[in-house]
């Protein structure tokens, strides 16, 4: 075993901090190779304030602790020793040896060597990432942040992410205590972090900061006394973007960095985060002023892998590719080697560090890190949207500058991270190093879910339905008022007609005319266009359901949604999603413009495009779906009915896939709720139909007028059957969605698979905005192959699926969208939409899940073969690798010239 040593203070105190700054795992059930190292105390002559680690001062009876670990670890290269020169210190550097069970090299695992890639799907990643770090100790709250901050990094391919759990990066320190505010003012606030996670402390500093510029138009916090990695400044300063703010985040780490000239570390790695808002969207600037990270050396060193030439000097200050000797007394770089990014790094230890009140001396022995959050509100000093607009101007000035020889293509900040993003989403897997994959789920299988539940017990997503029956009802049952379960509920109705008979089933008044008591009185029913009890039964049950003040049952979910246009004058403007099912395009695009009906489309997911929509023109009705059709994209119903309402424009939410069953609209401040009878309360495709429910008395007599004077009402034995399907409602979506879970994990797996698009997957963007607002992610999902011809005979081999429109049989179904529902969309509409035409839509039904996997299964190997794609290269024909291999030699080759 190989030791090292460090400088520490003779007290016992803070030879149990310095001790803490190295994070090492309860050892009480693991193997003896995983043990604590041996600890041993002896005097020494090295001199302090050198290497990595130093203390940067020299204190009088220092003591030497040296590390002895048990584990093995690969032998390091030779390094000569060098003459002693002008410029280079000649006495001995002090090193630091982490303990090589979390930072050092590994023996390689069986069955082939170290610092191979392992591909992980990415619903298995955040789930296993979320076991290790609560094994230290951390709520759920905290796990949160830490999660979303570090996959942020991860799913970007950022060095910091989940690198930092398993080497100990987060280690909960034993004596931290909750954060004080030190001092505030309505503009600023200084936190003391009391040794809590630097994540979650730069977390409610970055809040604090938004209030306060929201409110006043400008918001500073700095935060100080956090012992642990703040993660990657681009995810606070997107968050802050992404409220039309803009954002500069800079944070201060132990000495890790040389300035320039010197070869002895005294600054951080020092990031700088800004975020701009656009009116194209955000830019994010993530960027350390180091040359390389002190997480990414320790990467390398897990891996066995060398780091880039010219990030790093070993103890003499030559230059270094081997990441043990940047470590062991070396120093980082800044990014260019020069004075002009020592001088930014300057800035940064500056801000901070004394305007916050952060350590400026041995910043790593007295944990104490400082941060600094700057807000700004554009209205101080304008229009917020014409600066967007300006702003866009720049940047696209900028993407479409004269490029140089070579160059494909002109990058702003964060793209080429977001574009990795994107490209491990569409996969639904990322490539993690082996060691580290290794190593953070041996962490997590030291966890156990509290209730002594471990393994795979995700409560939404996962390996297991997104809610178990006993959840869902749970939730619901908060807002009944009856106190009955909402299955309960479809089944006993509390409203009713009077029957002589008392049938156990609604009675069916098939009839189009009824008596009337006289020549010149009326009685309740005169004619069925206008009312009939058996309407009366299901509308009322639907408002029962749904919490609403008025039900109205129409002949078609599209006749319904063509009711809510009446509400919309001529010469004002509807807002609706790019993503929506193709017979509402259909009636908005063709038909409204007719009467002088604006229509304008917009991302839904893009809060700030909603309201400059909304903002933007006369808009008196906003049109939403969630889950959208077919992509199951996820809209923040809450967020935009609160935009709406502001402007005095009423929203209306399809809420054909989820139904009552799992979402209700209303309670989210939707004013309209229209579910097609055709899909889940029928059930059995046997019934054409429309429900609208709304709130306001009103509004109901406005909805009413236009039902009865175009006679678009349901008749009564359509009406009578949907009462039926409303029995079985939820016993059925319950079991379809169990399906949908497995079928969609299944899929995400899948070789020939591009993405998968199902909201009770984690790797969906609208996860966890569709757990808030929904009990149940549904079954319907959407897949694509990037193959029309692959996509076309999986869906015509698939044989327990159905090839048809529509959804919520309990049969499973099966289309190919752009060719069918959606068809009526001009190519190029979808296109710009992001909707492919090899995307698949599969409407689950309620078969056994495993036929229908091996049916699908089939149905994919007889596609590979016909197609003559390979499923063992992700789905590619020979000459579609050959592309892909020519293109990334190409972008290899782009990376050594930039």
């Amino acid at each position: 075993a190989r030791s090292a040593t460090i400088t520490v203070f003779p007290s016992l105190l803070m030879l149990r901090k310095a001790l803490a700054t190295v994070a090492i795992r309860p050892d009480s059930s693991r193997s003896s190779t995983h043990r604590r190292p041996l600890t041993v105390v002896r005097a020494t002559n090295a001199t302090p304030g050198q290497g990595m680690r130093g203390s940067g001062a020299t204190k009088p009876g220092v003591l030497s602790v040296s590390l002895n670990t048990l584990s093995t670890r690969l032998p390091r290269p030779p390094t000569a020793p060098r003459p002693a020169s002008g410029h280079r210190r000649s006495h001995p550097r002090r090193t630091f040896d982490p303990p090589r069970a979390l930072f050092g090299k590994k023996q390689p695992a069986p069955g082939g060597p170290g610092g191979t890639d392992v591909s992980v799907s990415i619903t298995e990643l955040t789930e296993t990432c979320r076991k290790a770090i609560k094994t230290y100790g951390y709520d759920d709250d905290e796990t949160k942040v830490l999660l979303d901050v570090m996959m942020y990094a991860q799913l970007r391919g950022n060095n910091q992410g989940i690198i930092k759990v398993t080497t100990g990066g987060i280690k909960r320190d034993p004596e931290c205590k909750p954060v004080v505010t030190e001092h505030e003012t309505k503009l600023s606030a200084n936190l003391n972090g009391n040794k809590n996670a630097g994540m979650v402390v730069l977390h409610g500093a970055m809040e604090i900061a938004v209030q306060k510029a929201q409110t006043h138009g400008f918001g500073i916090c700095g935060t100080n006394n956090t012992s642990t990695s703040t993660g990657a400044l681009g995810f606070y300063a997107e968050q802050i973007a992404k409220k039309g703010l803009i954002a500069c985040v800079l944070a201060v780490s132990p000495e890790f960095v040389a300035p320039n000239g010197a070869i002895e570390p005294i600054f951080g790695t020092n990031p700088i985060g800004v975020g701009v808002p656009t009116a194209n969207g955000p830019v994010i600037l993530d960027m350390a002023t180091s040359a390389y990270s002190f997480f990414g050396l320790l990467e390398a060193r897990t891996a066995g892998k060398k780091i880039p030439k010219g990030v790093a000097m070993d103890a003499s200050g030559e230059i270094t590719e081997d990441a043990n000797a940047a470590i062991d007394g070396g120093a980082i770089k800044t990014f260019d080697g020069s004075y002009k990014s020592s001088n930014l790094a300057l800035i940064v230890e500056l801000l901070g560090g004394p305007l916050v009140g952060a350590a400026v001396r041995d910043k790593m022995a007295t944990k104490n890190w400082g941060n600094l959050v700057i807000v700004i509100d554009p209205t101080l000093l304008g229009d917020a949207g014409e600066f967007e607009k300006a702003a866009a101007v720049v940047t696209s000035r900028v993407k479409n500058a004269k490029k140089a020889p070579g160059v494909r293509e002109i990058l702003l900040p964060g793209e080429r991270g977001d574009a990795f993003s994107e490209d491990v989403h569409r996969k639904g897997v990322i490539d993690v190093e082996k060691n580290l994959w290794k190593g953070l789920k041996e962490l997590a299988d030291t966890w156990v879910e509290p209730g002594g539940v471990g393994g795979n017990t995700s409560a939404y997503g996962g390996n297991t339905p997104a809610y178990t029956s006993a959840q869902m009802e749970t939730i619901r049952n908060s807002s009944a008022g009856s106190g009955w379960g909402f299955a309960t509920r479809l089944l006993h109705p509390t409203v009713s007609v009077e029957d002589p008979f008392n049938s156990t089933n609604p009675p069916l008044y098939q009839t189009a005319t009824f008596g009337q008591p006289s020549a010149t009185t009326n009685g309740p029913y005169d004619y069925t266009r206008s009312g009939n009890p058996t309407r009366d039964l299901l509308e009322k049950q639907m408002a029962e359901l749904e919490g609403a003040d008025r039900g109205f049952a129409f002949s078609s979910g599209m006749s319904a949604l063509m009711c809510v246009t009446r509400l919309v004058k001529t010469g004002e403007r509807i807002v609706t999603g790019d993503d929506i099912y193709g017979g509402t395009s259909r009636l908005l695009d063709q038909v409204l413009p007719k009467v002088g009906i604006e229509v304008v489309h917009v991302d839904t997911n893009d809060l700030r495009a909603v309201e400059r929509a909304i903002n933007g023109g006369p808009t008196t009705m906003v049109m939403l779906e969630s889950p959208t059709n077919p992509r199951l994209q996820i809209t923040d119903i809450e967020s935009i009915a609160a935009m709406a309402h502001k402007k005095g424009a009423l929203v209306c939410v399809d809420n054909s896939i989820m139904a009552p069953v799992f979402q209700n609209p209303l309670e989210l401040g939707a004013d309209i709720c229209m579910t097609s009878a055709t899909k889940f309360i029928s059930g059995q495709s046997d019934v054409t139909g429309g429900i609208l429910t709304c709130n306001g008395d009103q509004l109901g007599k406005d909805i009413y007028f236009h039902q009865n004077a175009e006679g678009t009402h349901l008749g009564p034995f359509d009406c009578w059957l949907a009462l039926r399907g409303l029995k079985t409602m939820s016993l059925r979506m319950e079991r379809q969605q169990e399906n949908t879970q497995v079928l969609a994990e299944w899929l995400e797996q899948h070789p020939l698979v591009k993405f998968v698009n199902y909201p009770g997957l984690k790797s969906n963007a609208g996860y966890e905005l569709h757990k808030k607002q929904a009990s149940g992610a549904g079954s319907i999902l959407s897949f694509s192959t990037g193959n029309v011809e692959l996509s076309k005979i999986v869906v015509e081999q698939a044989k327990l699926f159905k090839i048809t429109v529509s959804f919520g049989n309990t049969t499973s179904l099966i289309s190919l969208p752009c060719f069918m529902s959606h068809a009526s969309i001009p190519p190029e509409v979808r296109a710009a939409r992001g909707l492919p035409d090899d995307l698949v839509r599969i409407s689950t039904g309620i078969e056994n899940a495993r036929d229908l996997v091996t049916d699908l299964d089939q149905a994919f190997q007889i596609a590979a073969r016909e197609t003559g794609v390979s499923v063992g290269n992700g789905g590619a024909t020979p000459a579609q690798t050959r592309e892909e291999e020519l293109l990334a030699k190409i972008a290899m080759l782009e990376a050594q010239l930039e």
